[in-house]
């Protein structure tokens, strides 16, 4: 797998990385497209990754985009086909709400409080 890391001081690099598995309850996707959104430019500027922002890690660089969109590439134990299969075309919004107020309701899970 190759990843564009985020190196600190607006510096780029691309970068090969085990293939992850999925574990139980998991999929793998294999990513086509991500947004960039303000957050991932706070590890593209800064040195040190998401410990230098005390968000804890390892200072270790970070690999950008958090709103990712491609194709599930693998299935972990527990998944139902019904949930997701390999080839499905798929995003991943990366809030989870509690699926009940109003704002998850209204589809803004991202607001949930």
């Amino acid at each position: 797998m190759r990843g564009v890391v985020f190196l600190g001081e607006r510096k780029l690099e691309l970068q090969d990385f085990p293939d992850p598995t999925p574990g139980p309850g998991e999929v793998v996707l294999e990513i086509k497209a991500s947004g960039m959104c303000g957050s991932d430019l706070k590890f593209y500027r800064i040195k040190g990754g998401a410990q230098a922002l005390g968000l804890g890690g390892d200072g270790s660089p970070v690999i950008g985009g958090h709103e990712p969109c491609g194709v599930v590439a693998a299935v972990g134990p527990g998944v139902a086909p019904s949930e997701a299969k390999a080839g499905d075309r798929v995003m991943d919004h990366h809030y989870l709400g509690c699926g009940v107020c109003p704002h998850c309701l209204d589809g803004w899970s991202q607001l949930c409080p």
